[in-house]
């Protein structure tokens, strides 16, 4: 039987080791190399990508600023015979019904969102030493009931009238495991079909008062409301 020798051995290994410097150099080398500025080159593998460019990753045309984008939402509005006055209008509408809330809870606060400045979130000011939640305890009632009525009562608040929020499906109504907190979730469509975050949710405690509302549904007069979509 043929015996290799310990040279042929060493030949054999340093072969090995050659042909994996150079695996290891096409794999990892592009990462290293220096592109040229006008080098279309990106390395020997290319990256899909599904960003094009010069158009931003995280576009949102209800917070883009630009003269061109808010013709664009002008033309939305006009094609719902809705004008700046009109906005105006809604605004001063969620106004007053801040006012009504804080009537009855002087701590509650009302935070607005960021893109189209509707009250989103309602809830008391939990950094207080008394916290008051925004409605009592009744552990019998039907949470979304209990939802219902208070948006109905503030209306105003939400943007929505006592028929667009009897119209409100319930997507959920359940208690966590350790049974301390429970969630409910309405949600709008308009004509069957789902409005795009149009949701109203809120968080109740174990004894059912109701701790937060979370607010996003499309106003009854059309203030985010596009050709097909609220947006």
């Amino acid at each position: 039987m043929y015996k290799r020798t310990g040279l042929e051995n060493r030949w054999s290994i340093l072969l090995c080791l050659v042909v994996l410097a150079i695996v290891t150099a096409l794999i990892a080398g592009p990462r290293f190399w220096p592109q040229t500025a006008g080098s279309k080159q990106k390395g020997l593998f290319q990256r899909g990508s599904s960003v094009e460019e010069g158009i931003p990753q995280d576009f949102d045309i209800r917070i883009e600023k630009s003269e061109e984008l808010l013709q664009t939402v002008s033309t939305y509005r006009s094609a719902n015979q809705k004008d700046a006055v009109a906005v105006a209008d809604i605004r001063d509408e969620f106004v007053r019904g801040e006012q009504l809330l804080k009537q009855k809870f002087p701590n509650a606060k009302v935070e607005y969102n960021t893109d189209i400045r509707i009250p989103e979130v309602i809830s008391p000011d939990v950094q207080k030493r008394t916290i008051q939640w925004l409605t009592g305890r009744n552990k019998s009632a039907n949470r979304p009931d209990i939802l219902r009525g208070f948006i109905k009562q503030y209306s105003s608040l939400v943007g929505m009238d006592a028929g667009q929020i009897d119209s409100l499906d319930v997507t959920a109504d359940y208690t966590n495991p350790d049974g301390n907190l429970s969630f409910v979730h309405l949600e709008q469509k308009i004509n069957g079909v789902p409005v795009f975050r149009g949701e109203v949710k809120a968080g109740f405690t174990a004894r059912g008062e109701m701790i937060r509302v979370i607010n996003n549904p499309s106003s009854r007069n059309g203030l985010h409301k596009g050709p097909d979509r609220v947006w």
